[in-house]
């Protein structure tokens, strides 16, 4: 949402909100689901049973496309076959993919420019942000084509978990990270709906121990059949009901963006007497995995690209090794990503999943351990609610935050030549509208940031007791 149209919402009463969220959502379904979605969707419903050898087939083509699209109208890429001595031809398959180098994000930032494609107008493409595990912002573009495959691979995943997305779909609680209800709410509702897609839209910001029964009070009202958000507020939910003795029939938990403990996979099972299926989506838009009603492991979408596993030394790893996730997309054309470096560590399962499907399984990614913070007020916040005020300050290299006490937070940052006093007081400013204005927000300037003694990075770190 712009800002315009967010302050827009914010002044609104209630009843107002929900007409501007569906609304909202009503233009957004034109650019999720027109195009070529129907012809991804019944695409992917298909090469689901495919076999291993025709999935990777099925990649081998479409990187051939994407290799010769790129060598003809990406600069950056046209300069690294140039200087590589490389023509489209010598990228045949996957296993020829060890020819061209990685791209890190680093490269992005540097590269921006010049890793579009000329046969787009850069003003017509999509651009999204991620903050990543290291907390440092990066902006990617793509085009309408990845929109239509993710929502695709995200439909599918639904459908596996016997549900339905969109439009004359299943009614859906969501706890995700979008402010819709002013943090200084003090009162009932901490929701607002969207009719167009049957949802309850419940605030990631509210959930302290004296709001949980009015959340629970509207979703036994809304009676969803799937809840739909982060791990840790799905968690808080159902470690409520579990607190009192409660329970609440649905038919799925979906679950992404964050670690998915099997501490929170239990409770939040148990408590809506449902399976969890949890889905890892990069904001890269070039890896997608999703768990089918096995359980087994992540499937990997491999329609939608291709993904590497490397050791420290770049050199691909056997099934069963854990190592650095690198992903290609198949369908960014405007942006095309080819051997992107994630910050993810994982490895893919040696045997088959029992369902069937040979789209091959990814073992749960390693390096994301974050906390959830506990405010004086009882208010647990998610850590994926705190990536959203660094996506926009290119100007951070990597971030880190550390909650000292329920009342003050130390932001620690490596900052880049062109961060700015703006971005500091921008931070503290974001920071305080999701976790309010009583909140002490301090900036700290570092030149590195601290590593466990295995190398692990955790970018929220709460020295606070969980209020649960």
């Amino acid at each position: 949402m712009n800002p315009l149209l967010k302050r827009l919402y914010d002044f609104c009463p209630v009843s107002f909100q929900n007409l501007l969220l569906t609304g909202y959502s009503a233009i957004l379904d034109r650019q999720r689901y027109a195009g070529k979605y129907d012809s991804f969707k019944k695409s992917m419903a298909q090469t689901q049973w495919h076999s291993l050898d025709e999935l990777k087939e099925f990649q081998d083509e479409k990187l051939r496309i994407i290799v010769n699209h790129a060598f003809k109208t990406v600069p950056y890429y046209r300069e690294i076959f140039d200087r590589r001595k490389l023509k489209p031809g010598d990228i045949k398959t996957q296993n020829d993919l060890n020819k061209l180098p990685l791209l890190t994000r680093e490269d992005i930032k540097r590269n921006f420019k010049h890793l579009i494609s000329s046969d787009f107008n850069h003003r017509k493409l999509k651009y999204g942000h991620t903050s990543g595990t290291t907390g440092s912002p990066l902006e990617i573009g793509y085009d309408d084509s990845v929109v239509y495959a993710t929502y695709a691979a995200l439909d599918r995943q639904y459908e596996w978990a016997g549900c339905r997305l969109a439009r004359n779909g299943d009614r859906i609680a969501v706890l995700r990270g979008n402010v819709i209800v002013p943090l200084s709410q003090k009162s009932p509702p901490f929701w607002r709906h969207n009719k167009l897609h049957n949802q309850l839209m419940l605030s990631s910001f509210h959930l302290s121990p004296q709001n949980l029964p009015f959340y629970m009070e509207e979703v036994e009202k809304f009676s969803p059949a799937v809840l739909d958000g982060y791990p840790s507020t799905l968690y808080v939910l159902a470690k409520f009901l579990k607190n009192n003795a409660r329970k609440y029939p649905a038919r799925a938990a979906i679950s992404s963006s964050e670690t998915l403990y099997d501490f929170q996979r239990e409770t939040i099972e148990e408590s809506f007497q449902c399976k969890v299926f949890d889905y890892y989506a990069l904001a890269e838009r070039n890896v997608f995995a999703t768990e089918c009603d096995r359980h087994e492991g992540h499937h990997l979408c491999m329609e939608y690209g291709i993904s590497e596993i490397l050791d420290r030394n770049n050199e691909p790893l056997p099934k069963g090794q854990s190592g650095w996730l690198v992903g290609t997309s198949l369908h960014n054309f405007g942006m095309p990503l080819i051997r992107y470096v994630t910050n993810d560590m994982t490895a893919l399962r040696e045997q088959n999943c029992s369902c069937g499907r040979e789209l091959e399984l990814m073992e749960d990614v390693t390096t994301k351990a974050e906390d959830t913070l506990t405010l004086r007020d009882g208010r647990m916040i998610s850590p994926s609610v705190l990536t959203h005020p660094f996506k926009p300050l290119n100007s951070v290299e990597a971030s880190q935050i550390i909650q000292k006490e329920h009342d003050r937070i130390i932001i620690k940052v490596v900052p880049r030549q062109d961060y700015s006093q703006a971005d500091t007081a921008h931070l503290i400013r974001e920071m305080k509208a999701r976790l309010g204005d009583d909140v002490r927000v301090e900036i700290q300037m570092v030149d590195q940031l601290e590593r466990s003694s295995s190398g692990k990075f955790r970018w929220v770190i709460s020295e606070v007791p969980l209020g649960i």
